[in-house]
C-alpha cells in the first residue's frame, strides 16, 4: 500500500495488485497449455486432472487479488472518499469524519508468522468498510502506520478502549471480527482471545 500526502494536506491511500493477478494468470495459461498438450498426445489422465486443477487454482487465486484502491482523506472538507474494485465487485462512496468510530487493524484468524494485516473502518451505524479487501503482509508496519496516520487527521488521536470496541462488534455480531480485533490490539494468542471474548459477552454488573 501506498501513503502519500497531497499538497493540500489530504492523505492518500492507494493499492494496486493487478500486478499479482497477471503473474498468476500467465502461470495459469501456461499449465492450460500443458494440460491441452497432454491431452493431445494421450497422456495419463491423472495428471491432466492435476494440470486442470492447478490452473482452476491459479484463476480463482487470480481473481481474488485483483483489486485496487484509491483512498483520500480530507482534513480540510473532512471527508474520506473511496474507490475500491476486487475481482468482480466495484465500490465507491464519500463518509463524514463523524460517521467514523473507530480505525481498526485486523489480522487474519491463526495469522502466526509475517503479519498479514488490513485496514477497517467501523462506522457510526455499525458497518465496516476495509481499505482492502484483502490481507497484505506487513512485516515493516506500513499498514499499522498508515492507521495511525489516518486517526491522527480524522481526529482520533487515541484509540478507544478495545473492550468497547469488541463489545459494540459483539452487539452487532460480528464475534470473529472482534476476536480479529483483540489479536492484533492486545497481542493475544487465538485461544486467549477467544476467552476474553467470552468475559467481554458477560452481561455486566450494575
Amino acid at each position: 500500500m501506498d501513503v502519500t500526502k497531497a499538497p493540500d494536506g489530504a492523505l492518500l491511500l492507494s493499492y494496486d495488485g493487478r500486478i499479482w493477478s497477471k503473474w498468476l494468470l500467465g502461470g495459469a495459461l501456461l499449465i492450460a497449455v500443458t494440460a491441452v498438450y497432454d491431452l493431445t498426445i494421450g497422456r495419463g489422465d491423472d495428471r491432466l486432472i492435476g494440470l486442470i486443477g492447478a490452473t482452476a487454482t491459479l484463476l480463482g487465486i487470480a481473481a481474488v487479488m485483483f483489486e485496487t484502491a484509491r483512498w483520500r482523506v480530507d482534513p480540510f472538507h473532512r471527508t474520506i472518499e473511496w474507490d475500491r474494485r476486487w475481482a468482480f465487485q466495484h465500490r465507491s462512496g464519500t463518509l463524514r469524519f463523524a460517521d467514523v468510530r473507530h480505525v481498526a487493524i485486523e489480522v487474519p484468524i491463526g495469522d502466526n508468522g509475517v503479519p498479514s494485516r488490513r485496514i477497517v473502518l467501523h462506522l457510526i451505524d455499525g458497518s465496516m468498510i476495509p481499505v482492502t479487501v484483502g490481507y497484505r503482509p506487513d512485516g515493516d508496519n506500513h499498514i499499522a502506520n498508515a492507521a495511525e496516520s489516518i486517526r491522527a487527521l480524522i481526529g482520533h488521536d487515541t484509540k478507544p478502549p478495545v473492550d468497547d470496541v469488541v463489545r459494540a462488534l459483539v452487539a452487532s455480531g460480528r464475534k470473529i471480527d472482534a476476536v480479529k480485533v483483540l489479536v492484533e490490539e492486545e497481542k493475544l494468542s487465538l485461544t486467549e482471545a477467544k476467552a476474553r471474548l467470552d468475559a467481554l459477552s458477560r452481561p455486566r454488573a450494575d
